[in-house]
């Protein structure tokens, strides 16, 4: 039986980010992303939910009843996180790339049309998250998604007694180029490896005893 508590990991504090489409791959877990990454700030407690969708069926057959195959038929990657900053990333991603501009110049007063039409509102989307088990212990992971679109958005409800909070689910989306990735996870922690380690050799002594 292979148990062990150290490598339980507590996603202890993290940001997603969103980039234009195609931003390149962060070199690493730690490193800092680039200016073209937009933290979406605080979010609820409830952190972020990825869930991986694979839909299957099975072959059926007229000699036997378990299927001899599965064809795919499809394969969601999705991220949900709902989000406590009333700000420009976030609006912008919420209502499909809506953009507030000064009225006039100077006047410190902003608008932003919604459209009666929706469009594709592409985005590059990093998820980090760190597990500070000690002062010297301290793993970083960061999922990188190369092209996201919000699929579904929560309701948003504004009153005096709670923050104005922003749902939004990203669906990952096919990549381009004849790339065959869909999304990355960038890590500095051992414990992905797997350290199993191998089985010993029989030697012809063993055998004799």
């Amino acid at each position: 039986m292979a148990i062990n508590s150290a490598l339980v990991r507590v996603p202890g504090t993290g940001e997603l980010s969103l980039a234009p489409p195609g931003t390149a791959e962060p070199p690493d877990a730690t490193t800092p992303l680039v200016a073209a990454w937009k933290g979406l700030g605080l979010s609820t407690p409830d952190g972020v939910t990825l869930a991986r969708r694979v839909e299957k069926e099975g072959t059926e057959h007229w000699q036997q009843l378990t299927p001899a195959r599965y064809i795919y038929k499809s394969q969601e990657l999705t991220v949900k996180s709902v989000f406590q900053e009333t700000k420009a990333a976030v609006l912008s991603a919420y209502f499909g790339g809506l953009t507030f501009a000064e009225t006039t110049a100077g006047s410190k007063k902003y608008r932003a049309a919604i459209s009666t039409v929706p469009k594709g509102d592409i985005r590059a989307l990093c998820v980090d998250w760190t597990d500070q088990i000690s002062d010297t212990e301290v793993y970083h992971h960061r999922l990188y998604i190369p092209r996201t679109e919000v699929s579904e958005t929560d309701e948003a409800q504004w009153t005096r007694t709670q923050e104005a909070r922003w749902g939004m689910t990203f669906a990952a989306l096919a990549p381009t180029g004849g790339s065959t990735i869909l999304a990355v996870w960038l890590t500095d922690d051992p414990a992905v490896i797997d350290a199993t380690p191998a089985t010993l050799a029989i030697t012809d002594d063993q055998e004799d005893t």
